[in-house]
């Protein structure tokens, strides 16, 4: 019998677990119709590489990094089909649901997921003000998910 590689998820620290698994309760639950009101708007392109740089720094390389780039995809994938599956079936029929945004704010969108995902996986490691600079329109989701509670 031949056992699967462990998933990479499962190297992350129990805590961050935790706080992620929340934070994608919440996340599922949001109709992807609010999507582009979450788009980090509000990030200068300099400071975004200024703060990109940062949670690089704060990942490191190793099993860490490996484990936080299989959350992003899981959280990307998850937006993607969930955007996609809104625009489809019956929706698409009866003309109820539209994608109004253009390519790049949906770029823009998964870009604020990641940080925002990223930013919960290193919460206890981030300074607070940096936290709601990095999180922007994600940040009560983010704080009800570290404190436990459903946003």
């Amino acid at each position: 019998m031949t056992r699967g590689a462990p998933d990479p998820i499962d190297r992350l620290p129990q805590a961050a677990l935790d706080r992620l698994d929340r934070f994608a309760d919440a996340f599922h639950l949001l109709d992807s119709g609010l999507y582009p009101a979450f788009t980090a708007a509000s990030h200068e392109p300099e400071e975004r590489l200024v703060a990109l740089d940062r949670i690089q720094d704060l990942i490191g390389a190793g099993p860490r990094r490996a484990g936080i780039l299989a959350a992003l995809t899981e959280f990307r994938d998850f937006a993607v089909r969930s955007a996609t599956a809104a625009l489809g079936g019956a929706n698409a029929v009866l003309l109820t649901r539209t994608n109004p945004s253009s390519p790049e704010e949906r770029v823009r969108f998964l870009a604020s997921l990641e940080l925002a995902v990223v930013v919960v996986l290193l919460w206890d490691e981030i300074e607070e003000d940096e936290r709601h600079d990095l999180l922007g329109p994600w940040t009560e989701m983010a704080v009800a998910a570290v404190e436990g509670a459903s946003a």
